[in-house]
C-alpha cells in the first residue's frame, strides 16, 4: 500500500507544484507587461505633450518662445536618459517649418523600424517599438507621434526614444523575488502534499490492514476510522461487516460447542446405564438365573435403566435445543399462577404418596409475563419433582408469586434437605448433584434445563437454603404491560 501513497503523493505534488509555477509565471509575465506598458504610456504621454506644443507654436510662430520650451524638453529628456526628436513631414502641403525641428533626417543613418514608425506617424498613426540600440547598448523604446496644424494635417512627428535598462532591471529584480516566492511556494506545496497524502492514505491503508486482519481470521478489531466522507462510510462498513462476522463466528462455534457437548454428554452419561442393562441382558441371556421371581427383578432393572437413558437422552436435547440461539419459543402472554397451579395438579399423585401438601399464593391475580407457557409449566414441574425428591414426607411444598418493581417472582420452598451454601452456585451446573442429596436417583440435568429455560425469558433463578425456611428457588421474570388477549 506504500505505493499508492507515493502515487498519491507525486500527483499531489506535481499539481500543486505545477500550479505555483504557472501562478508564478502568470505573475512574472503580468508585471513585465505592466512595467513596459506603463513607461510607454510615459513616453506616448511626453510625445503627445510635445506634439500638441509644437502644433500650437507652428500655428502662432512662437519661434522664441518654443526654442525655450525645446531646450527645456531636450534638458528633461536628458536628465530621463531620453531623446526628443522633431521631425517634418515632406509629404505635407505645408510641412512644419524647420525652425521648429531639431533634427535633420538626410544627416541621420535612420534604422528601418524607426523609419516604419516614422512613416506611420506622417499618416497619423502612433506606434512604437523596442530593440537593442548599438549606440547606447542597451535595449531602447521608440514612440512617435503625429504632429497636426489647426486644419487636422500631419505636418510633422515627433519620435521619443527612452532606455529600457531600469525598467529590465526591475522585471529582472520582480524575476528574482517571483522566483524565490515560486521556490518557497513549491517547497511549501511538496510538504502539504505530503501531509494530506497521508492524511489521505493513511485511512486506505488503515482500511487494507484491517481486511488482511479479518481475512486471516481476527474479527475483534476495529478500523478506528472516524470521517465523514466515502472512506468514513467504507470503514463503517467494514466495522459493521467485522461485527456481524463475529458474531457469526461466536454463533458457529456456540453451536459447535453445543454440539460436541451434546456428543460428551451422552456419551459419558450413557456409558454407566448401558454398562448396566448389557449386565443384565447378558445374565439372562446365559442363563444364569433360573429363578423367575429373579428373572422377573432382572427385567425390571434393565426397564429402568432404560427409563433412565430415556430421560437423560431427553433433557440433553432440550439442554441442547435451548443453547441453540435459533430455537423459537411459542411466546405468548401468560399468568405465571396458571402455570404454576398446572403444574402442581400434575403432579399432586406423587406428592400424595409422600404425604406432602401443597399450595400455590400470590399477591396479584394478574401475575402476567410473555413466554412459553410449556417450557414455564417444565420448569415448575422440574423444582417441584425436586421438592417431592428430598423434601421430608408429611411437610409443604409451597409456590408464592409476586410483583417487584416491573419483574414477577415465584418461589418453590420445601422442607427437606438442605443444600450448603457453598453449592448454591454449583447446582445449576450439568450432573452436579449436591453433597447432601443422600443417593437419590436423578440425571443431574434437571436444574441445568430450569436455568436455560429462564434465561431463554430473559429471567433469572437462585437458590438459598437453610434449616429454617428450608430450600427456596427462586425465578425473576420481567413483566409484561402487554394484556392477555393481545397475543
Amino acid at each position: 500500500m506504500k505505493h499508492i501513497f507515493v502515487r498519491v503523493f507525486i500527483y499531489f505534488g506535481v499539481v500543486i507544484v505545477a500550479f505555483t509555477l504557472l501562478i508564478g509565471l502568470m505573475f512574472t509575465q503580468f508585471n513585465q507587461s505592466n512595467i513596459v506598458g506603463t513607461y510607454r504610456t510615459q513616453l506616448t504621454d511626453l510625445a503627445k505633450s510635445v506634439a500638441e506644443r509644437v502644433g500650437k507654436a507652428s500655428q502662432t510662430a512662437e519661434s522664441k518662445t518654443f526654442s525655450d520650451y525645446l531646450v527645456a524638453v531636450e534638458d528633461f529628456g536628458s536628465a530621463r536618459r531620453s531623446d526628443i526628436w522633431i521631425f517634418s513631414n515632406p509629404k505635407a502641403e505645408k510641412p512644419l517649418d524647420d525652425m521648429f525641428t531639431n533634427v535633420v533626417p538626410e544627416q541621420m543613418d535612420i534604422p528601418d523600424k524607426m523609419e516604419d514608425i516614422l512613416q506611420a506617424a506622417f499618416e497619423g498613426k502612433r506606434k512604437n517599438y523596442t530593440n537593442h540600440d548599438k549606440i547606447y547598448d542597451t535595449d531602447m523604446m521608440h514612440v512617435a507621434t503625429p504632429v497636426y496644424d489647426s486644419g487636422k494635417n500631419v505636418i510633422g512627428a515627433v519620435l521619443v526614444t527612452g532606455p529600457m535598462e531600469m525598467r529590465a532591471n526591475a522585471v529582472r529584480q520582480y524575476q528574482k523575488y517571483m522566483i524565490f516566492c515560486v521556490g518557497i511556494g513549491g517547497l511549501i506545496a511538496i510538504i502539504l502534499a505530503l501531509i494530506f497524502s497521508r492524511q489521505l492514505v493513511r485511512p486506505i491503508i488503515r482500511i487494507d490492514e484491517f481486511a488482511g486482519e479479518i481475512a486471516a481470521g481476527d474479527y475483534s478489531g476495529t478500523t478506528g476510522i472516524i470521517r465523514r466522507d466515502e472512506l468514513g462510510s467504507l470503514a463503517d462498513s467494514m466495522d459493521e461487516l467485522a461485527e456481524q462476522l463475529d458474531e457469526a463466528e461466536q454463533y458457529r462455534a456456540g453451536v459447535e460447542q453445543s454440539r460436541r457437548d451434546f456428543f460428551s454428554n451422552v456419551s459419558h452419561e450413557l456409558r454407566t446405564p448401558i454398562t448396566v442393562t448389557k449386565g443384565y441382558a447378558d445374565t439372562l441371556v446365559e442363563g444364569y438365573v433360573d429363578n423367575p421371581e429373579k428373572r422377573t427383578e432382572y427385567l425390571r432393572r434393565i426397564q429402568d435403566e432404560c427409563t433412565t437413558m430415556e430421560r437423560l437422552v431427553s433433557d440433553l436435547l432440550i439442554i441442547s435445543r435451548m443453547q441453540n440461539p435459533d430455537f423459537e419459543m411459542n411466546t405468548e402472554v401468560i399468568n405465571l399462577i396458571a402455570v404454576a397451579q398446572d403444574a402442581m395438579r400434575g403432579l399432586r399423585i406423587l406428592m400424595k404418596q409422600k404425604d406432602l401438601k401443597s399450595e400455590v399464593t400470590y399477591d396479584d391475580e394478574m401475575s402476567l409475563i410473555e413466554g412459553d407457557y410449556d417450557r414455564i409449566r417444565q420448569v415448575f414441574v422440574v423444582l417441584m419433582q425436586n421438592a417431592i425428591k428430598y423434601c421430608d414426607p408429611g411437610t409443604q411444598i409451597r409456590v408464592h408469586i409476586f410483583k417487584d418493581e416491573g419483574t414477577v417472582l415465584a418461589e418453590v420452598s420445601d422442607h427437606g434437605i438442605v443444600i450448603p451454601e457453598d453449592e448454591w452456585g454449583q447446582v445449576f451446573d450439568k450432573f452436579y448433584r449436591a453433597t447432601t442429596h443422600g443417593g437419590r436417583e436423578g440425571s443431574g440435568l434437571g436444574l441445568v434445563v430450569a436455568k436455560n429455560i429462564v434465561e431463554r425469558h430473559g429471567g433469572t433463578i437462585s437458590v438459598r437454603s437453610d434449616e429454617k425456611e428450608g430450600t427456596v428457588f427462586t425465578m425473576c421474570f420481567p413483566e409484561t404491560t402487554m394484556d392477555i388477549d393481545e397475543l
